[in-house]
């Protein structure tokens, strides 16, 4: 189970991961033809990192309401 101040590093980076992917769909629309096909590389990327945070998340707030209901 993560501490509550992990649980806001986990919160903040989902966050910034989400805007990072957010960011990297504008620049698909790019004229640059290697820019847009750089761009969707990275975002695939972002996405996986925007998931994985997002279940670390919800993990957290499973475990969180598991460990609360116990006591």
């Amino acid at each position: 189970m993560l501490n509550d101040n992990d649980q806001e590093r986990v919160a903040k980076s989902a966050q910034t991961a989400n805007l990072l992917v957010q960011d990297l769909r504008e620049m698909m629309k790019a004229d640059d033809p290697l820019l847009a096909d750089i761009a969707l590389e990275i975002l695939q990327q972002a996405v996986q990192v925007e998931n994985r945070l997002k279940r670390i998340e919800s993990l957290a707030r499973t475990g969180k309401s598991r460990h609360k209901s116990k006591e």
